[in-house]
């Protein structure tokens, strides 16, 4: 049974085609459908016409059910028409499946985590006929995204979900819609089986671009033969007078007339030749390995009994962690158990930190302070860079920065622009040791899969937080769990056995002002990154300077927090 019909759908932002859908698309009342491209691809946009926020330019969408919609928590454009369903009776024990206990509490001041369980609570509870949910695990942990996936799964209407949780799409998807270069293309299976069918279109396109080359030239240079050999035929030879070459002429016509033909006849081959544009070529590695200082010690660096927390805050005590060289050691865990403080607890060192005398820390924050908003592109990564000017813009039109573009000042870059800028300064630059706090943060899907290879290569140590599941198989050699019962460091592929045992570190128990105080940081920081991106959508000047002095304040109000 259908749900929804898509036909013949364009949106446009001014004169620019945004997408354009070529057909009809019908949504059964069963699909899981996982919408994928990049960044700015339009994504959100389509979403808010499925659900009624939005109008298409051009074509029509005929539904036949409820919808309920789960926004990104960035905000909304339009205003919904759609038909939407009462909360269902069963709020309640939705409600407490995604433990909410306080939900006016939790909406005035719960952390961003929390806001979002509520939001997912909220529009499960509706037992709409179809759900649209825009990034749900946007703010959730591993072990959210992990029960958000279940609960899809099992929705008993149909799902159309944005997101870049690729375990997810995997998971929940039975079908993937792309938007790539303005074109709305279905593929059939989950995240995994598009990708497949995307590799297989690239191998199909190189093998077809490779046989329309070497048929080109081969009619080319049997057609620049032929010509050569008709003009040959045309001039007298040398040696022979025009009397005598008079003489010949009229028994040479004939075998000229058939080299013209011949001539006429590659010609036309070569212009009925389908053309086949050439594939974009793989590109070269990101970075030099032997430019980069390895480090030569047994560790790279050494925790001994060391105390997690920020101030006179205590989040956990009796760390104890060697870092071998070579090593990437995801850290995972509930959201507010520490793993940015030990991040940063790294970074700034301590009494209970020890460093090989080789070891160069490069420090990925969440609020990307690592560049300078007074310089450029180009100033920031070239200040710390061990390659010369043309390599790192080679780098940097490789991460969508083109020409003149590397001359934008910091200030004015989007959060997806910051962060490959920050990682770009990372990577180019000496360092042999990376901390990475949640560095896919604003990437889409496909640059997310970008940067998982290059992490893969990078020939030092790494250790980083991340709630994409995904990408944490994909680089990690090491987990490093932290629980309720303490912590445990464990090979990847030992997630089976990761239960921590007792003796493995101890949690601290917060009074109620340290509690307080730490939601207060957990809401900052999501104040801090939500803020940024805001600064990096077009805006008035006086809008401008009025979201700066609030990201100005903010970043003050945590400094005040972080202070013992």
């Amino acid at each position: 049974m259908t749900i929804m019909t898509l036909q013949h759908l364009e949106y446009y932002v001014g004169d620019r085609l945004l997408f354009k859908q070529e057909g009809q698309l019908h949504i059964g009342t069963r699909d899981r459908i996982g919408v994928v491209g990049r960044n700015g691809a339009g994504k959100s946009t389509l979403l808010a016409i499925l659900a009624g926020r939005l109008a298409p330019e051009h074509g029509t969408i005929a539904s036949y059910g409820t919808v309920a919609e789960l926004e990104q928590a960035s905000g909304r454009r339009g205003s919904s028409m759609a038909q939407r369903p009462e909360l269902h009776d069963q709020a309640g024990e939705m409600l407490k499946r995604w433990e909410v206990s306080d939900e006016q509490g939790i909406a005035e001041h719960g952390s961003g985590g929390e806001k979002t369980r509520l939001s997912i609570a909220k529009v499960m509870a509706q037992g709409a006929e179809l759900l649209i949910a825009d990034e749900p695990t946007s703010h959730l942990d591993i072990d959210g995204a992990a029960a958000l996936a279940e609960a899809l799964a099992g929705y008993p209407g149909a799902v159309i979900v944005v997101s870049h949780d690729r375990t997810l799409l995997d998971q929940v998807c039975t079908r993937i819609l792309e938007l790539e270069e303005g074109k709305l293309a279905l593929y059939e299976g989950n995240y995994s089986a598009y990708r497949e069918a995307k590799e297989a279109q690239a191998a199909r396109a190189r093998f077809e671009y490779e046989q329309y080359a070497r048929e080109k030239d081969r009619l080319t240079t049997a057609l620049m033969e032929v010509r050569e050999q008709s003009r040959s035929m045309k001039s007298k030879p040398s040696r022979m007078s025009y009397k005598e070459a008079n003489l010949g002429r009229a028994r040479a016509g004939s075998s000229r007339a058939r080299v013209d033909r011949s001539a006429s006849i590659l010609e036309r081959r070569l212009s009925q030749l389908e053309v086949k544009s050439k594939p974009r070529e793989a590109e070269s590695p990101l970075f030099d390995a032997s430019k980069h200082v390895l480090c030569r010690s047994k560790h790279v660096l050494r925790l001994a009994n060391a105390t997690l927390g920020y101030g006179s805050k205590i989040l956990l005590e009796g760390l104890h962690l060697n870092v071998k060289p070579g090593m990437r050691i995801a850290l995972v865990g509930r959201n507010g158990i520490g793993k940015t403080t030990l991040l940063k607890l790294i970074h700034e060192g301590g009494a209970a930190i020890s460093y090989s005398p080789s070891c160069r820390l490069g420090y990925f924050r969440q609020d990307l302070s690592l560049l300078r908003e007074d310089q450029t592109i180009l100033q920031n990564v070239l200040s710390t860079a061990l390659y010369d000017d043309l390599h790192v813009r080679t780098v940097l039109a490789r991460t969508l920065f083109k020409r003149d573009e590397v001359h934008k000042a910091v200030r004015d870059l989007s959060g997806g622009e910051r962060v490959k800028t920050t990682l770009a300064k990372l990577f180019l630059g000496g360092y042999n040791t990376l901390l990475l706090d949640e560095p896919t943060n604003y990437l889409d899907l496909f640059a997310r899969e970008s940067l998982e290879e290059t992490l893969a290569q990078y020939p030092g140590t790494i250790l980083f937080a991340s709630h994409d599941r995904a990408f944490v198989r994909a680089v990690a050699t090491h987990l490093l769990r932290f629980g309720e019962s303490g912590w445990q460091l464990m090979p990847c592929g030992d997630e089976e056995q990761a239960a921590i045992p007792a003796g493995g570190g101890a949690p601290a128990h917060p009074n109620r002002e340290q509690h307080e105080a730490q939601q207060e940081l957990m809401q900052l920081e999501l104040a801090i990154a939500n803020t940024l991106g805001r600064l990096s959508m077009p805006q008035s000047k006086e809008d401008a300077i009025q979201l700066d002095l609030q990201f100005q304040a903010l970043l003050q109000r945590k400094r005040e927090l972080m202070k013992p």
